[in-house]
């Protein structure tokens, strides 16, 4: 009788330690809560670790949904082995508290889908106001730019807010136009490489307008030093 109860309780001990052998998940922290701008990846990384004693194996990771995505090195642990589940949510086209899910599957036994939360606040975007000018200041830096090409050339580009105003129409039709230009802010004339525009510009000194600067190699120069920077063609 007594080896029948020493035989008894060691297969006991043997069915209980064959119980107790398995692989266990566990996660440093199911929870993940942050704060952020409207538009922003939100990424963090979940710490899975196999705290059993047998081969744990991740079969699969779905998230709540298409904002979601996950990235994970590998997918079966030893014993004591951990690896980082990375999540990115985007934060794009929502305001106010979302809260996402990652459900991570295994083999353990006693936690098949572990469930990991992400409680994400998603703030509002600060709009910053535009800066504002006086027309007091703003007449201040106000200039006329004037491309005396032909329309023809002009069209095939230009620098941005520059008026086509011909050569030929000062030469043959200034007081048509020394009535429309203003004297009291400076008059920039430009053509291809600066020969017209010189042109232009000594007309327009005679006809009374004292601040009249050409630019120098006129569009050429332009497009040397900036490239098609402020260029604009129709």
């Amino acid at each position: 009788m007594k080896g029948f109860w020493i035989v008894s309780l060691l297969l006991l001990g043997l069915l209980g330690g064959a119980a107790v052998a398995a692989p266990v998940i566990s996660v440093d922290n199911p929870l993940y809560a942050a704060s952020v701008q409207s538009g922003s990846l939100v990424t963090h990384a979940f710490l899975l670790k196999n705290a059993g004693d047998q081969i744990l194996k991740i079969t699969g990771v779905r998230t709540s949904c298409g904002c979601t995505t996950t990235t994970l090195a590998k997918t079966e642990l030893t014993p004591g082995d951990s690896v980082g589940l990375e999540a990115v949510v985007n934060a794009s086209g929502f305001t106010g508290t979302v809260e996402r899910t990652v459900t991570v599957q295994s083999n353990d036994p006693a936690n098949v889908s572990l469930v990991l939360r992400l409680s994400i606040t998603i703030l509002a975007p600060v709009e910053v106001p535009p800066a504002q000018i006086t027309v007091g200041d703003f007449q201040k830096l106000f200039y006329v730019l004037i491309d005396v090409r032909t329309p023809e050339e002009f069209a095939t580009g230009h620098l941005l807010g520059a008026v086509n105003i011909p050569l030929s129409e000062f030469q043959q039709n200034l007081a048509a136009w020394t009535p429309r230009l203003p004297k009291d802010v400076p008059l920039i004339v430009t053509c291809l490489i600066g020969g017209r525009s010189g042109q232009a510009a000594q007309i327009l000194l005679q006809a009374g307008f004292a601040n009249v600067r050409n630019l120098v190699g006129g569009i050429t120069e332009w497009t040397n030093v900036f490239g098609p920077q402020y260029l604009f063609a129709f």
